[in-house]
């Protein structure tokens, strides 16, 4: 086992050991709380997976908490829930989580349930062909929500046949092809060592963690995992219309945005927070409080390893929609010919980042969180001083040159979802 030591983070204290394993362990001590959250994270997403068999890595998320060889589904649920403990897990584009937020006294039972879900899951057919029932009703819960369904097929209008574009949940036929095999495989590809990590912050010793992941975490492969193949979006943009009966337009608007370590990542992320980040925003002020035309708008900024989302939401009556989407392109243009933007809300819109960020890091989860996206994804554990300064060096000439670069109306991507027919954007019926 090696320990590379400690990085210090101001008044803030980290540490990271890598087991013999090639597993690693990142911790941060948060004394004045009684709590601890920790999670099992894994390079493993929606985009991993395999032609005609989309939806493994959130299907194997629900299967992982149906049995092992030493608990029931019950004894799962309710060993930590009688603690007082949480227990819960997400898949996304490109990783999972498996966490539990629990007193510091039970830290120990906390662990050996991540470790027994994850390496002793029965997996049992019979379980997976219910399972499969659930899930297909999750995916009707989704196509039938216009605010959630729009997001999919954003994706899949923006990336085309990019691994990206698929939905994290999978298809009815894609989940309805799924076998207990398939999902061993799965795990076998992308649960190794090398491409996991377990973090942990609160009330926590950083020896006693990592002698309790050593302990239980011995039955991944050893193997290392392979590369995943990097594949260049060929959509072309445009607008992309999905009638459907209701009364309003769902409409996101956006383009392909930057990779984690893309160093105008920042930028991109006050720009956005700028524009569509809360109700004293650019696009909120213009389009609800002014003029009434929708009752949310809002933006959404994600960032892959090869590429990225930047884009703005919003939902309103279709005669109106022309002149919402027309609103955003004139916002855009402004910002991009450097007319628009002074150094008074730039910094507003600074400063505000850097207080969502400070209120967030009192959660235990938010800093366990932040330690583990920072190394699985940017290698390093970021200190908050260190994006706290990043933020604070953005530009106006930063936001021009984003804004230019990605947001320039010619290039957006538009998907529209509902009454499509009614609406009078530039394309919507093509």
């Amino acid at each position: 086992m090696t320990d590379p030591g400690r990085m210090e983070a101001g008044s803030q204290e980290y540490r990271l050991t890598v087991l013999d394993n090639g597993l690693t362990v990142v911790t941060e001590p948060f004394s004045h709380v009684r709590s601890v959250a920790i999670g099992v994270w894994s390079r493993a997403g929606s985009r991993d997976e395999q032609v005609g068999r989309e939806g493994a890595a959130h299907f194997l998320e629900h299967m992982f908490f149906k049995g092992t060889k030493n608990r029931t589904a019950f004894d799962i649920a309710n060993e930590l829930e009688r603690l007082g403990g949480y227990l819960n897990a997400f898949t996304s584009k490109d990783h999972t989580c498996y966490f539990t937020r629990i007193l510091d006294d039970h830290l120990e039972s906390a662990v050996d349930v991540l470790g027994d879900m994850l390496q002793h899951s029965l997996l049992d057919p019979q379980e997976v062909d219910r399972e499969k029932k659930v899930v297909q009703e999750e995916i009707k819960t989704a196509i039938d929500t216009p605010d959630d369904w729009i997001h999919d097929l954003f994706l899949m209008d923006l990336f085309g046949e990019h691994p990206v574009a698929h939905p994290v949940l999978g298809s009815q036929e894609s989940v309805d092809a799924l076998t207990d095999d398939d999902l061993r495989r799965f795990i076998d590809r992308r649960y190794r060592p090398d491409n996991m990590l377990v973090a942990a912050a609160g009330s926590l010793e950083h020896e006693h963690v990592v002698e309790l992941v050593e302990k239980t975490f011995t039955k991944l492969s050893p193997d290392p995992v392979e590369p995943r193949v990097e594949a260049t979006p060929d959509s072309p943009p445009g607008t992309f219309p999905h009638p459907r009966d209701i009364s309003q337009v769902h409409v996101i608007m956006g383009a392909r945005g930057h990779h984690y370590l893309h160093p105008d990542r920042y930028a991109l992320v006050v720009l956005m927070n700028l524009l569509a980040g809360g109700m004293s925003s650019r696009l909120f002020q213009s389009l609800r409080e002014r003029r009434g035309l929708v009752y949310t708008v809002s933006s959404l900024t994600e960032f892959y390893e090869d590429t990225g989302i930047t884009a703005f939401y919003l939902a309103c009556a279709p005669q109106n929609a022309a002149l919402a989407t027309d609103l955003i392109r004139e916002e855009l243009i402004g910002i991009a010919e450097g007319r628009t933007v002074d150094e008074s809300e730039l910094e507003g819109s600074k400063e505000q980042l850097k207080g969502h960020l400070m209120l967030a890091l009192e959660s235990t989860y938010s800093r366990m969180a932040r330690l583990a996206k920072g190394l699985l994804f940017e290698g390093r554990v970021m200190t908050l001083e260190e994006t706290l300064a990043h933020i604070e060096a953005v530009t106006i000439e930063d936001l021009v040159r984003t804004t230019s670069s990605l947001l320039s109306p010619d290039i957006l991507t538009t998907t529209m979802l509902g009454a499509v027919d009614e609406a009078d954007i530039e394309g919507a019926a093509q």
